[in-house]
């Protein structure tokens, strides 16, 4: 009894480092669904839960035009023209994170019609547009390393391409802080002392 309880503990403490490597998600609204959006349509607006619009705002679709990647509601840039949207991070951010998101063409349009431009951690990225000749989306995934200092931890995405209205969907943006190598260290030993205790286990007669 006494060593069956040694072995609880151990795991007890063990699960510690576990927790504190669960990705904390900095981005608010990242699929966009705390904005309501009937079934269907799509609208401008200047702006949404916790994203800041340019001056051509930002346009929520609902499954019009494409299906979203996650849950019902995506967004485009090119509004009545060309758009930007933007959000602070939560917190003083610092250290390497790891920002993904989902993007695709409109349907029908061809590749000169749309792209993004992503400015994060001090760098601007380009997504040059794409064809997509046919219905629907064709749902790309984005994903990259950013060290951030604290004051460059604003994400903003810009429409690129011909300012026509038929721009790129973006959809399911997350971006999660990346374990320092201490942390990870500690969980491989844990595991490591977790398989031993496993294998100098009995079987109870």
């Amino acid at each position: 009894m006494k060593r069956h309880m040694h072995r609880l503990v151990t795991i007890a403490a063990l699960a510690a480092p576990l927790g504190a490597l669960a990705a904390t998600e900095l981005v608010g609204n990242g699929s966009f669904e705390a904005n309501a959006q009937a079934a269907g349509s799509w609208s401008i607006y200047p702006s949404l839960n916790s994203w800041t619009g340019g001056a051509g705002g930002i346009e929520l679709r609902n499954n019009v035009a494409g299906t979203a990647y996650d849950g019902s509601n995506f967004v485009e840039l090119d509004t009545t023209g060309n758009s930007t949207m933007s959000q602070d991070l939560a917190g003083n951010n610092t250290g390497w994170v790891t920002l993904s998101f989902w993007y695709s063409a409109r349907e029908y349009t061809r590749a000169g019609s749309n792209g993004l431009q992503l400015s994060f951690g001090g760098q601007s990225i380009d997504l040059l547009g794409t064809d997509n000749l046919g219905p629907g989306h064709q749902w790309l995934q984005y994903t990259g390393s950013f060290l951030l200092n604290g004051g460059n931890d604003t994400l903003t995405f810009t429409a690129l391409g011909t300012s026509d209205s038929y721009g790129t969907s973006l959809d399911k943006i997350s971006v999660t802080a990346v374990p320092e190598p201490a942390s990870t260290a500690m969980l491989l030993a844990g595991l490591g002392v977790l398989g031993v205790v496993s294998r100098r286990r009995r079987p109870q007669s």
